[in-house]
């Protein structure tokens, strides 16, 4: 029997997000503008990730949908509904308490990342289905300040990455479902200790104000690894590291002149964004340093593998979770080839 509420208060994350990310509201027209030219240019974009990757060829069109803030945080919300319920029972004597905090400690997490994301590619981690593909129209309007003609191109590049992570989903249904299951297997090792959040409760509203002020998570979230959830940590670096570098050769080489005219420029952009906000959540919420060497290192393997194997030898690696690099075999792409040709 499904249980009536959801684990995580998602009423108390949507406050905490939009706590910690400031408000900005665009003009309609502006807006209207925007998501005519995602339209006008999904197609194209679409078809060139599908020709690079061959994959999810049997697929219907990729559609995009283009949000604000809030609407980003709701989707991920939505998105991971049903995730935490492997928490559920050693939560049972204080599941209002820590429905609350958790709640809190997700919203600061989607908050900070709502005014940094351009896209996203928002998988259901909580149970199966197709994901959805965002846009989030403040920020991609923010580039035309930051950088001038080069944001149309930035927009497109982003597109084509988060396309390529639809593709490799959607054209892969089992990639979800071992996702999930890594996620699962994540929270059911999570050490949930009733005083810890007995202490930290009271203590939100002055936490979110250095989050805020900071950026930093770190004191939000807590977060203390047991033995079991660092082993499926290094299960996920190796995944993550193929899906991102995946999604970066993808959108390098499947961009022609017609969808880029400057690469050199975008790439120096991206590489300026990464690594910051991002890589601090990631770092705080997984327990470890996710750096732009990881990304380097995926798009390093894939480079490789489609030099030696073609494109062909590199989707042996979405035919199943026992063809997935390592995250050592990331730094040796010839041992990984080695592995799955035996």
């Amino acid at each position: 029997m499904p249980h009536e509420r959801p684990l995580i208060d998602e009423r108390a994350a949507r406050w905490a997000a939009g706590f910690v990310a400031p408000v900005r509201r665009d003009q309609p027209s502006q807006v209207a503008a925007l998501r005519a030219d995602v339209a006008r240019d999904l197609p194209a974009i679409d078809a060139a990730a599908r020709d690079w990757t061959q994959l999810g060829q049997q697929l219907p069109p990729t559609r995009a949908q283009v949000v604000g803030r809030s609407g980003f945080v709701t989707a991920n919300l939505e998105g991971m509904r049903g995730v935490f319920e492997p928490m559920r029972a050693r939560l049972e004597r204080r599941r209002a308490l820590a429905s609350r905090v958790m709640g809190v400690q997700l919203g600061a997490v989607l908050g900070l990342l709502s005014i940094k994301v351009l896209g996203q590619f928002v998988l259901p981690l909580g149970g199966p289905g197709g994901g959805r593909l965002l846009v989030v129209g403040p920020n991609v309007l923010d580039l035309a300040d930051e950088h001038g003609p080069l944001a149309d191109d930035i927009r497109r590049t982003v597109v084509l990455h988060e396309v390529t992570h639809r593709l490799q989903f959607d054209g892969n249904p089992w990639l979800g479902d071992h996702l999930r299951g890594l996620m699962g297997r994540y929270l059911s090792a999570a050490r949930t200790d009733p005083t810890e959040l007995s202490e930290i409760a009271p203590r939100l509203p002055e936490i979110l104000v250095e989050v805020k002020r900071t950026g930093d998570l770190q004191p939000l979230l807590q977060t203390v690894l047991t033995e079991e959830q660092a082993e499926v940590i290094g299960e996920a670096q190796g995944l993550m590291s193929l899906l991102e570098g995946h999604g970066n050769a993808t959108m390098y080489e499947a961009a022609d002149t017609d969808l880029i005219t400057d690469p050199q420029g975008v790439r120096e952009a991206i590489a300026a964004r990464r690594g910051d906000l991002a890589s601090k959540v990631l770092s705080a919420v997984a327990g470890m340093e996710m750096k732009r060497k990881q990304y380097r290192d995926g798009e390093a393997f894939v480079r490789a593998v489609v030099e030696q194997a073609g494109i062909p030898g590199l989707n042996r690696a979405f035919s199943g979770p026992a063809s997935l690099p390592t995250v050592d075999e990331v730094g040796d792409p010839q041992a990984w080839l080695d592995r799955v040709a035996a």
